[in-house]
């Protein structure tokens, strides 16, 4: 009895050809829907409407165009942003300000706790001393 033998190997079956409805969908657009002028990348900018908003995305950014509303909508963003940077600075350096008081009053609890076990021990090392000196021994 032979290992190779033909018989002895599992051929697997061949795949069933595609059917012609799996090709790409944009070969079958409807022209109705979507127009070879929204397809195409000619190059320029992209543009996007939003209700009554416009934006386009030029180097790298997306702009307001359009409407002065659209641009005075733009100058509020530029501003908000400004004013948020602006916020988020002052946090950082209030809660660094926090930690420097939060170390600060760790190391003045800490020289406490030392002085405190210092006059501990001086009032112990006084009180045998006075016994003595009434004659108690």
């Amino acid at each position: 009895m032979s290992l190779f033998r033909r018989s002895a190997f599992h051929t697997p079956k061949k795949p069933q050809p595609r059917k012609a409805d799996s090709l790409p969908s944009l070969v079958h657009l409807d022209e109705s829907i979507y127009s070879v002028r929204d397809l195409k990348l000619d190059g320029g900018p992209i543009v996007m409407r939003l209700g009554e908003h416009e934006l386009s995305f030029e180097e790298g950014q997306w702009t307001a165009t359009g409407s002065q509303r659209a641009a005075g909508s733009s100058q509020e963003h530029n501003r908000l942003k400004k004013e948020s940077l602006a916020l988020q600075e002052e946090n950082n350096l209030l809660k660094y300000k926090v930690e420097l008081l939060l170390d600060m009053l760790a190391a003045s609890n800490a020289d406490c706790v030392a002085l405190q076990k210092e006059i501990d021990a001086i009032k112990k090392a006084q009180i045998p001393s006075k016994r003595d000196d009434d004659g108690i021994t």
